[in-house]
């Protein structure tokens, strides 16, 4: 009895001793974290450069928003759609009965001398910030600082068939942080991508394709060790809009995005040669907005999705044997978001929680001007 009392606990203390031997060895997995990380913000960048070229709160309840009871022009001068389903609604006319054509370019005026949708519909600056904690399945987790910057142009809308397409171009800033006891990692990058849209009345098809490049430097016991991150993806994104009334729209849809993200080889601090596959990441992430108009050109939004995270390659090599694996779990994110229109200027914020392989806040504001 006393030799199996005494063999568990060497065996426990043992388990203890290779957990917190393992841990100060972060610096062998630093590359691994900034992957990681790298798909995070791929994931920013791409639902809000598509959620923004989409068009704003307004465009989802689409026309119907004219039908809305107004008791005064005040009240129809504040709404605005999207360009390519209605224009703005004028100071002189009621929402219920203004057809004239909008500084958006959206109109109902056959003419075929006139083109009604501008080359150049929209600009748009945006600027998301997450803080929150990164947790590796069998590893210690980091907390994870990101500021995303981006700016984009929109236009091109043109009959396609049953639609309406568009496109648009995006480029931005990425600066962040990632830290625990055993390692610092501050980096920073950019990126430059491109976005295509399909509206079908309630449908809306999206894709946006971009790459990036970010460097790393990473602190830890033995000193410092910097490295860069290429990286190129890929995202899909499908809405459907279900209309309860004149003012509330349920939007389900679903999220499927690819990574891809090389690195090369160096030597670290430790004098370690460290050497890293290419990563090949995946990400699924069924999702669901409610938007209501809440009066007087305000519209407010709530969201959820839920990211189920997959990833291929990527294996670390020290002086080349292969180390342990690191995964990433999966996540939810829900929040709330508000925005209005001014004149021709859209203004949006947001505040996401999410929990899960991602715990912490993440939040933003839009700016969008409408030629």
């Amino acid at each position: 009895m006393k030799k199996a009392s005494l063999f568990a606990l060497i065996t426990s203390l043992l388990s203890i001793n290779s957990i917190f031997a393992a841990t100060p060895n972060a610096h062998i997995y630093a590359n691994t974290f900034s992957a990681n990380n790298i798909t995070a913000f791929q994931h920013s960048i791409m639902t809000n450069a598509m959620q923004t070229f989409e068009g704003t709160a307004a465009a989802a309840l689409g026309g119907r928003t004219k039908l809305v009871k107004h008791t005064t022009k005040d009240d129809a001068k504040y709404l605005y759609g999207g360009p390519h389903l209605y224009g703005e609604y004028s100071e002189e006319e009621t929402a219920a009965n203004n057809l004239q054509k909008g500084r958006n370019g959206g109109d109902n005026i056959k003419n075929e001398n006139i083109d009604p949708r501008p080359v150049l519909n929209s600009t748009w600056v945006t600027w998301q910030h997450n803080d929150d904690e990164v947790k590796f399945k069998g590893y210690d987790e980091l907390d994870t600082n990101t500021d995303l910057i981006m700016l984009a142009l929109a236009g091109g809308e043109a009959q396609r068939g049953i639609g309406i397409s568009e496109w648009g171009v995006f480029s931005g800033y990425i600066g962040g942080n990632q830290a625990n006891d055993f390692i610092n990692i501050d980096e920073q990058g950019g990126f430059f991508g491109i976005y295509s849209g399909y509206n079908i009345q309630q449908f809306n098809f999206s894709f946006a394709a971009n790459f990036g490049a970010l460097y790393n430097n990473a602190e830890n016991m033995y000193g410092n060790d910097e490295y860069a991150n290429m990286w190129t993806g890929a995202a899909l994104n499908a809405t459907y809009n279900i209309e309860l009334d004149d003012s509330f729209t349920l939007q389900p849809g679903i999220y499927a995005g690819y990574t891809w993200i090389g690195s090369a080889n160096y030597i670290s601090a430790s004098t370690d040669t460290v050497a890293n596959q290419n990563f090949n990441l995946f990400e699924i992430a069924p999702e669901f907005r409610a938007i209501k108009h809440i009066g007087k050109g305000w519209f407010g939004s709530l969201n959820f999705k839920y990211a189920f995270m997959m990833g291929h390659g990527g294996e670390v090599f020290v002086n080349g044997i292969q180390q342990e694996d690191l995964d990433t779990r999966d996540y939810a994110e829900y929040g709330i978001g508000i925005e209005k229109s001014i004149d021709r200027f859209n203004v949006a914020l947001n505040i996401n929680r999410r929990d899960g392989g991602r715990t912490g806040w993440a939040g933003g504001f839009n700016l969008k001007y409408i030629f």
